[in-house]
């Protein structure tokens, strides 16, 4: 069974190894981890940003949920936004990615936000079947702008 917790700043490097496996498996190129570090500190660091919930097995790092705090009239205030979810190949269809989602739902709210969203890849059939069960409802495509391009 699977130990679902909330992620220390002394997990930096397993959260930025399990997030840049997450990038490389969508065929992006990862970052670097001097570049991700900052982030994982900042929503490591508690308060009211958002937080990183990690899955273990056998004490070593599996699963990754990453969760930014943000504030909208459409949601009546405070909702969450998974970043990052991650399960090493391995342990897909185990439980435990399951588990880390439902902790970090459950902390989301305890925190405050009655709505939380995420966006999934192209050809996402798989995620979008695993989020359905987890109660996520499909409202719409998820675009993104980027300076310089």
């Amino acid at each position: 069974m699977a130990n679902v917790r909330l992620a220390s700043r002394a997990d930096r490097a397993a959260v930025v190894d399990l997030v840049g496996k997450l990038l490389a498996e969508l065929g992006g190129t990862p970052s670097p981890a001097e570049a991700m570090s900052p982030t994982f500190d900042f929503l490591a660091g508690g308060g009211d940003v958002g937080f990183v919930a990690l899955g273990e097995s056998d004490s070593r790092a599996v699963a990754v949920c990453t969760v930014s705090y943000l504030r909208a009239m459409r949601t009546r205030g405070k909702y969450a936004i998974i970043q990052e979810m991650y399960v090493e190949p391995e342990y897909r269809s185990t439980g435990v990615g399951m588990g880390v989602l439902k902790f970090a739902l459950d902390y989301a709210v305890a925190n405050g936000c009655q709505t939380v969203e995420l966006g999934t890849p192209y050809h996402g059939d798989r995620q979008i079947q695993f989020y359905r069960r987890a109660g996520f409802t499909e409202v719409g495509a998820r675009l993104r702008w980027r300076a310089g391009q």
